[in-house]
């Protein structure tokens, strides 16, 4: 769950809602500025679970190719459904009630239960000093600089320091409303609608955007064509790690061979 904290920090205009991880897929209902800020926090979560599977699992790139949607609600009543369907999940897979489920949201809710009595510590008081600098970072598993006073129990960063529980209080208005959406079943209708989500990549324009970014990063230089074509399988390679993309838009980005990229990747 540090992943999503990270990746939630990291994003610019990015509000976690509700989010609940199963054992094969993960739901997020995020509030975003753009579309751009919502590409980008799936991107680097893909990114960083890629990482942990390789860390952890000696599994390489087992993220790739899993597809991706994305729902877009506007209507307040349709929000109010879709985060109760998220946050029921557990529940409707036989693994618990949702509000007690440990790696969802659903606990945080009017008061919902809370186990957190024990192990609790502010990530500003893991000082350097008492456990050292690598301790600390394999808490989060990240070098990104967190807050101070978000609150860790047992290595896990509290989903309460990062998620907007007010906002989703503020959307359902009472606890009655709240326990009245996830009382109803419209779990068909929802699924029947993912049919019709689109996939979540990046446009060329949008990643011609960062692959220029990283251009300079990584090489020092302003454009695609002064590279090389061992240069540009390696640009090729850290774009797939960062965002979501296909191999035919990587050909089309790094201006390779899509049977030379194909064979080398």
């Amino acid at each position: 769950m540090n992943r999503i904290a990270v990746c939630a920090y990291k994003t610019p205009g990015i509000r976690i809602l509700a989010f609940v991880l199963m054992d094969n897929h993960v739901h997020f209902v995020v509030s975003c500025t753009s579309e751009s800020a919502c590409r980008k926090f799936i991107a680097e979560f893909f990114r960083l679970t890629g990482k942990y599977n390789w860390d952890y699992y000696r599994q390489k790139a087992t993220v790739r190719g899993i597809p991706v949607k994305v729902i877009r609600e506007t209507d307040e009543d349709s929000l109010k459904t879709v985060i109760a369907y998220v946050l029921k999940n557990p529940t409707k897979a036989r693994l618990g009630m949702f509000f007690n489920y440990p790696w969802g949201t659903g606990a945080l809710y009017f008061g919902g239960i809370k186990e957190y009595e024990q192990s609790l510590v502010r990530l500003g008081d893991v000082s350097v000093e008492e456990a050292g600098p690598y301790t600390v970072r394999r808490q989060c598993r990240t070098l990104f600089h967190l807050p101070a006073d978000w609150i860790l129990r047992d290595g896990v960063i509290l989903p309460d320091n990062y998620v907007d529980v007010q906002a989703v209080e503020k959307l359902y208005g009472t606890s009655r409303s709240y326990m009245y959406f996830l009382s109803l079943n419209k779990d068909d209708e929802i699924e029947r609608d993912m049919g019709e989500w689109s996939e979540l990549r990046m446009s060329d324009s949008e990643l011609r955007t960062e692959r220029d970014r990283i251009i300079q990063e990584m090489f020092g230089k302003n454009a695609v064509r002064t590279l090389t074509a061992p240069e540009r399988l390696k640009l090729a390679v850290a774009l797939r790690r960062r965002f979501v993309c296909s191999k035919k838009q990587l050909s089309r980005i790094v201006h390779l061979p899509y049977e030379e990229l194909t064979k080398k990747m």
